[in-house]
């Protein structure tokens, strides 16, 4: 069987990297016919194969002279004791690493994956901040994730006692390490692919991207995949209280960001509660003011402990009467506790 290169040749490019739209013009400006631009989609995302056997010679030939196929490695996994989590640490080709989360719910695997290595805006509750932005992944970084995880599942299923080698990865969070928006152009391909029918046929309504708020590269994203999911981190309502937590409200107010997505339907809103910080009643009246506008529901997330962090959980009692204001007030909302806090797989644990 003729395979593609597993190692990056000079000048070729990833095939991993590539959305099927790029590919089908890449091959037909060089006289091929685009229709096996699917085929080999199967081949890379379904079947997880590099054989370029099912293609005409020439195409084939064209390919291995162009392209690569090169995937991350796994380095090490934890698996939590309490609920399953297993967080996967990946070495990349050039050996930074970054994490990302599997996390087993009630009926679904749901993959917390990474856009960056590391993250340039420092919110005070995150760990992954204090490292810094080290780079931007590629797409096929990111894709290589989703690609990494499912064949660890596929070989580890009896790890997750209710589910079977059938069950496959139905939700993507890029919740991970870095800020999404940050990385647009690739964070655009890799959704293109991992969305694709012929890739790895994820529906758009199980994709979510979580972000501070880039008015800017918010409207790029929602003119491209106007049905996201958009996961708002607002934290605070007070602009001088979440610049305290989130340093860029100074650049992007948390208002412009709230405009574009006003009428957005797919709207998620997170909310950490930091005790004495943003978890007092008259915290939740003015988020029910500020959200009044919108068709969001509240993701209410209770604190997750980092290194050195300066602040604490709100207690369990003061999370649930902050939910029941907001459900008075007509806003929907949920209490996450997130999962595998004890490997610090949790949100704003990533740290490598």
């Amino acid at each position: 069987m003729v395979r593609i290169q597993d190692r990056p040749p000079p000048r070729r490019t990833n095939l991993y990297s590539c959305s099927r739209a790029e590919l089908t013009t890449i091959l037909g400006r060089h006289g091929f016919k685009v229709c096996h631009v699917d085929t080999l989609f199967k081949h890379l995302y379904r079947h997880e194969s590099g054989s370029l056997t099912p293609l005409p010679k020439a195409l084939g030939r064209f390919v291995r002279d162009n392209f690569f196929c090169a995937l991350p490695r796994i380095k090490q996994l934890s698996s939590s004791t309490l609920d399953g989590t297993t967080k996967i640490q990946i070495e990349l080709a050039d050996r930074s690493l970054i994490e990302t989360v599997v996390i087993p719910e009630r009926s679904r695997i749901t993959l917390c994956i990474s856009t960056q290595v590391g993250c340039g805006q420092r919110c005070s509750f995150c760990q992954t901040g204090r490292m810094g932005l080290v780079r931007q992944l590629q797409p096929s970084e990111i894709v290589g994730q989703f690609l990494v995880a499912r064949r660890w599942l596929n070989d580890n299923h009896n790890r997750l006692s209710k589910f079977t080698a059938a069950t496959a990865i139905s939700n993507i969070v890029c919740m991970g390490m870095g800020e999404p928006l940050d990385n647009l152009e690739a964070l655009l391909d890799a959704i293109s692919i991992l969305s694709d029918r012929y890739g790895a046929q994820l529906a758009m309504r199980k994709i979510a991207v979580s972000t501070i708020g880039n008015p800017l590269a918010l409207q790029k994203l929602l003119a491209v995949y106007p049905k996201i999911r958009v996961a708002l981190s607002v934290h605070a309502t007070d602009f001088k209280q979440r610049a305290k937590i989130i340093p860029s409200e100074r650049k992007w107010p948390l208002s412009e960001s709230l405009r574009i997505l006003a009428d957005h339907r797919y709207l998620l809103v997170q909310y950490t509660l930091l005790s004495g910080v943003n978890d007092s009643i008259d915290d939740a009246q003015a988020l029910i003011k500020l959200l009044a506008p919108t068709a969001a529901k509240v993701n209410l997330i209770v604190y997750n402990p980092i290194r050195d962090g300066r602040f604490t959980a709100t207690p369990v009692t003061q999370v649930k009467n902050f939910q029941h204001q907001l459900l008075q007030g007509g806003i929907r909302a949920t209490v996450r506790y997130s999962k595998g806090n004890d490997i610090n797989a949790a949100c704003g644990q990533l740290f490598t």
